[in-house]
């Protein structure tokens, strides 16, 4: 479910499926261990093949950027699908993150 790679001072996680209150758990758990683990590491949500989001889903990201910011680090989004995107937009989200188009710009960020 969560695949993740280092590049630089960045964890780039590549989230797959459905967000829904069936994986958010799940997902906030493995999250929070990769905030734990990389004490110094950014993190890169990388959701291209995110199909579906809920707000279990939302909750769980906005959670992880207040945690991350707390430890002046960052939650950077990018690969977000129309649906995806829309779901932050109608919830008035959107400007809350950091949101990239590709992996690379969110690197080079």
């Amino acid at each position: 479910m969560l695949d993740l790679k280092q590049v630089g001072g960045n964890v780039i996680v590549s989230l797959k499926g459905r967000l829904d209150v069936h994986l958010s758990a799940e997902i906030e758990k493995g999250l929070l261990k990769i905030i734990e683990e990389s004490p110094n590491a950014n993190i890169i949500a990388n959701m291209q093949n995110v199909e579906y989001m809920s707000s279990s889903g939302l909750r769980v990201l906005v959670a992880i950027m207040r945690q991350l910011k707390q430890k002046e680090r960052e939650l950077r989004l990018c690969g977000l699908n129309q649906a995806v995107r829309k779901v932050f937009e109608v919830v008035e989200l959107i400007d809350m993150f950091n949101v990239f188009d590709t992996e690379e710009d969110a690197i080079k960020a």
